[in-house]
């Protein structure tokens, strides 16, 4: 059997929660924007670079009117809107618990894709959802030893913004899907990241905070 799709999640899934690390103390010295920004251009470099070399190509010119269209907008809700939220909620609640909330990616991907593209979904799949909300639960809510009341142990703001942040993260990969199709996924990452640059100039931009950049 070829295990490469389940190999190349659990890579991502360990590269995901050393940048997670990394990233909450970049935004606490420099400002969760500023480190939006600058891993934005440096990732769009070195995937280009990449690209150049296995495609033959810096820049991803080959791609239809379409999928522009629908891989800008999930560069704009996945990098942008997802993003922004999910690197505020490192500065609030900590990368370890912001990671806990993003295990709702899937849940809410599968879910979007059920609504948008019309996915079908397993009892199974369903039965996974609710196993991860609960987990979460679990791990967020504190029940007091005096009155037996559950609380919760974080910041509601923080798990707000962490909730978007995993909103933003699923929507884009959805949406995403409509412009990949059969065009190559580094390429297509390459225009998500590029409406991602072009979002936060645009955002930084209107809040004139690139002072603080």
């Amino acid at each position: 059997m070829n295990y490469t799709g389940e190999i190349a999640a659990l890579l991502t899934a360990i590269f995901w929660t050393i940048t997670a690390i990394a990233f909450e103390r970049a935004s606490l010295k420099v400002g969760s924007l500023s480190v939006n920004i600058i891993r934005l251009f440096l990732g769009f470099l070195f995937l280009s670079i990449f690209t150049l070399f296995y495609r033959g190509s810096f820049f991803p010119m080959d791609a239809t009117n379409q999928a522009w269209f629908w891989l800008i907008l999930s560069g704009f809700i996945g990098f942008l809107f997802g993003d922004l939220f999910l690197f505020k909620s490192y500065t609030i609640i900590g990368s370890r618990f912001a990671m806990l909330v993003m295990t709702l990616v899937p849940p809410i991907t599968a879910l979007s894709g059920r609504i948008i593209l019309g996915e079908k979904l397993s009892l199974m799949s369903y039965l996974g959802m609710f196993l991860t909300i609960i987990g979460i639960s679990i791990a967020i809510f504190n029940r007091n030893k005096e009155d037996g009341k559950i609380t919760l142990k974080l910041s509601v703001k923080g798990l707000i913004f962490a909730f978007f942040g995993a909103l933003g993260q699923a929507l884009g990969l959805v949406i995403s899907k409509l412009g990949m199709k059969d065009y190559d996924p580094f390429a297509a990452t390459q225009i998500r990241i590029m409406a991602g640059i072009i979002g936060f100039v645009i955002l930084v931009s209107f809040m004139k905070r690139w002072k603080q950049v």
